[in-house]
């Protein structure tokens, strides 16, 4: 592990972050007291296969799709409503 105060690792930024690049931890100092340290990032993991969204759908509505959204429904009720205010 690799100590340096924030002065040091101001101006020498990039030759830190690539010891960092190669696997180092960087323990960061402000008046002698630790106050981060930057480590190395792992590797990103392959996502999984996505699972058959059309497959699901079909199954939990073998009828087929909804016939109107929600966002119709709610268009549809506050059409019947008078939306002038009451006093």
């Amino acid at each position: 592990m690799t100590q340096v105060n924030v002065r040091q690792l101001q101006h020498h930024l990039g030759r830190y972050l690539d010891a960092v690049e190669a696997g180092e931890v960087l323990e960061v100092r402000r008046r002698r007291r630790v106050i981060a340290r930057v480590v190395p990032c792992s590797p990103e993991k392959p996502s999984g296969a996505w699972p058959d969204l059309v497959e699901r759908l079909n199954r939990l509505y073998p009828e087929g799709a909804i016939a109107e959204s929600a966002s119709e429904q709610l268009y549809g009720d506050r059409a019947g409503i008078d939306s002038s205010p009451s006093y």
